[in-house]
């Protein structure tokens, strides 16, 4: 998997291929996440971009017809994706990566963080959460919060000292930290404004409810929901994807 810049080379070439410079929403942004929690690798998810962007193109439209959401190329991003499964199970092997797929593969081989940007990353992650201690949680309070910042310190102490470092496990412990920081969060909100962001999320989605499959929109759901609460509380997500 790409950790170097995910979201962005998603987002650079729906906007580009669409042909209106208008940066995705955040419920594009939450079905990017989707497909990254799902395992799609980047260049999996640009080749199916590319695929829906030229099935779209090629149909007789009005020269002002516009995309306005990602959602139209979720078919397609899944469709390659169980292409690329099963092309690796089944001890086959996928054409070489070519055009933007090649770029991707390369990106990933020559721009992969290195320590001292993990590092980085992380001391920005500490420092922002000490932040929401101090403002949201009196003494005695913080508990949950405590033993987060402890691990997210007892990781950073460790990659210090490591020469190597394994990017997937770091990737699977954060993920597991940012799951336990968005439920403690939660507790900080009125349920009035949770309620409100759902039916936001319901709203936007309700179109395609009905192509998604249950787990996938509950899936995007809570990745809108997550969203709205690191901007609130205005902490990055805990996700080597958002390096």
């Amino acid at each position: 998997m790409n950790y170097y810049n995910y979201f962005t080379e998603i987002e650079e070439l729906f906007v580009r291929r669409r042909g209106k410079h208008m940066y995705v929403s955040p419920m594009d942004w939450s079905l990017i996440a989707t497909w990254r929690d799902s395992g799609v690798p980047l260049h999996v998810a640009l080749r199916g971009i590319d695929i829906a962007m030229d099935t779209w193109h090629a149909k007789q439209r009005r020269a002002s017809a516009r995309l306005s959401t990602l959602f139209y190329c979720h078919d397609a991003v899944m469709a390659e994706y169980t292409r690329h499964l099963e092309a690796h199970l089944g001890g086959g092997h996928e054409e070489a990566p070519a055009g933007l797929e090649a770029q991707a593969e390369e990106k990933k081989t020559a721009e992969s963080p290195d320590k001292n940007a993990l590092l980085a990353f992380l001391e920005a992650r500490i420092r922002e959460i000490k932040a929401i201690r101090a403002k949201h949680y009196p003494s005695g309070e913080s508990e949950e919060m405590e033993r987060i910042l402890f691990r997210l310190e007892e990781i950073r102490n460790t990659l210090a000292a490591e020469e190597q470092h394994e990017l997937e496990a770091l990737e699977r412990d954060l993920g597991i930290l940012d799951e336990l920081l968005v439920e403690n969060l939660k507790g900080k909100l009125a349920q009035e404004q949770m309620d409100q962001w759902e039916e936001e999320a319901r709203k936007e989605l309700k179109v395609y409810k009905k192509r998604l499959p249950k787990e996938t929109y509950q899936k995007i759901l809570a990745n809108f929901l997550s969203g709205k609460i690191h901007r609130l509380f205005q902490v990055g997500e805990l996700s080597l994807f958002h390096l």
